[in-house]
């Protein structure tokens, strides 16, 4: 049994037969020491005064809580993990200590593990608390399930409003969930509502540009990510770190505001923008995959860091074109699906054909029409690229006669492929058949000059003409 403090005072200072302090008086004066170090905050001290009981006392529940919570403030997260998974052998302690573990395995970047705990080892009371609802959100954040994240903070919001209003965090977590769910036109709402404004914190302004990015609403998402990078070099520098550890912080701003460049038209501006996101030497692999890849779909192959722009988005997925668990819950499911693709696209402009084929695989099997049709322009140029032609002629034909699945995207985009298999070939007249049925080209200058051109090539003057009077009597 634990001696209680009533029960110390008869025995305080005793000694054994040999005149050593007795085991009591050991523990007790360790459990003082510890007291102390914990209410100081030394947590190195409270550490050593936690193993030093659990030398002389294995297995007491006070002295691994009191490991548990000084690893975890000394950020010894796996250790803190390993100690409750390994040391606690009480079925009710090890239930006790199960938010510690999940958060522990969290921090560990463990998410499926740290759910799974979390949802099926905490008690019920401790699953309905606002740290656990909290910490589920996160995890379901990384793990990609963002509109379950966002749900969960909105939850949170409504009917524990005493516990997070005055939490800037869990505002900025709720945003950047919103955005990631592709909710970002609910996010101005959302914080009018809860009283907080989006200029409060430079990583709220920052998601809130990127809510206004995907409203399209550019103007005003520049002026937050100015406001954004501002705010976050003044508050960093003020937390005394050094500038590389600035500019680590903040490269999630530069990188968005390179992309703001982009849409604006702004190439120039914005591929430098993409190159120094890529230099920065940073722990953020997520944004730096996204930057290498707006940079390598900007400049191609062959514009200024295109080639090392193409050759990280190669090591963005594993040998069958999977991306890399430590991308998947930093991405949102557009983000992840593109990486991919262009992973693909880096393999064949690098000459890397086997690893292409391998990854074709995987891009069928993406969400959406996109990563079937992109699979079937690559198998495509892998038949070129191998010198077999009529292979690609097939494939691209066949897609075409069974309409790709009702995907108008993939059909045109072959016909356009098949267009131009059929001019390198010289069979002029196969590319000009191949165009007619993409609408986009009908009644456009660029559509009635490749035609013209087309015509011509074929010796084809009257066809020529024709498209011409076609084009006239369209823009008349």
């Amino acid at each position: 049994r634990r001696l209680t403090k009533d029960d110390m005072s008869s025995w305080r200072g005793g000694k054994d037969a040999g005149g050593e302090p007795s085991v009591d008086a050991q523990l007790e004066d360790l459990f003082t020491k510890l007291s102390q170090a914990a209410e100081q905050g030394s947590h190195k001290r409270a550490l050593k005064c936690a193993d030093d009981v659990l030398k002389i006392s294995p297995g007491d529940a006070d002295a691994i809580r009191c490991r548990v919570t000084a690893l975890i403030e000394l950020q010894r997260f796996a250790d803190c993990a390993a100690t409750i998974e390994k040391d606690v052998v009480d079925d009710a302690l090890r239930r006790d200590l199960a938010f510690e573990r999940a958060y522990a395995l969290y921090k560990c970047g463990k998410v499926d593990e740290s759910l799974r705990i979390l949802q099926t080892e905490t008690s019920q009371d401790e699953r309905e608390s606002t740290r656990a609802m909290q910490l589920e959100a996160q995890l379901m954040h990384r793990a990609g399930r963002h509109g379950e994240a966002a749900t969960i903070y909105e939850t949170l919001f409504r009917d524990r409003a005493d516990d997070v209003v005055g939490s800037p965090n869990t505002a900025v977590n709720l945003a950047a969930a919103l955005v990631a769910a592709g909710r970002g036109s609910d996010v101005a709402a959302a914080l009018k509502r809860l009283k907080i404004s989006p200029k409060d914190s430079f990583e709220l302004a920052f998601n809130f540009a990127c809510a206004l990015l995907e409203t399209g609403n550019l103007a005003d998402a520049a002026d937050y990510l100015t406001l954004a990078k501002n705010q976050g070099a003044e508050t960093l520098m003020d937390e005394d770190l050094d500038e590389e550890a600035v500019a680590d912080e903040l490269l999630p701003i530069d990188a968005q505001r390179a992309r703001v460049a982009e849409m604006l038209g702004r190439k120039e501006e914005a591929a430098e923008g993409y190159r120094a996101a890529m230099a920065i030497k940073s722990t953020d692999a997520a944004t730096q995959a996204i930057a290498a890849n707006n940079l390598a779909a900007l400049v191609g192959p062959r514009g200024e860091g295109g080639a090392d722009a193409m050759r990280q988005t190669q090591r963005f997925c594993d040998k069958d074109g999977k991306l890399n668990d430590a991308l998947i819950g930093k991405l949102n499911e557009a983000q992840r699906r593109v990486l991919v693709i262009n992973r693909a696209k880096a393999l064949l402009h690098s000459n890397h054909l086997d690893r292409c084929r391998d990854a074709l695989g995987t891009l069928r099997k993406l969400p959406g029409a996109e990563g079937a049709r992109e699979a079937a322009m690559l198998e495509a140029a892998l038949f070129m690229r191998k010198r077999k032609p009529e292979k690609a002629v097939k494939l691209l034909t066949d897609l075409i006669a069974s309409g790709a699945n009702g995907d108008g995207g993939a059909v045109r985009d072959a016909r356009l492929a098949l267009a131009q298999i059929h001019a390198s070939a010289g069979d002029y007249a196969a590319a000009i058949e191949a165009l007619k049925g993409v609408k986009e080209l009908e009644g456009t200058a660029a559509g009635a000059a490749t035609l013209v051109a087309l015509h011509e090539l074929a010796g084809d003057a009257s066809g020529a003409d024709a498209v011409l009077d076609g084009s006239g009597a369209a823009g008349g």
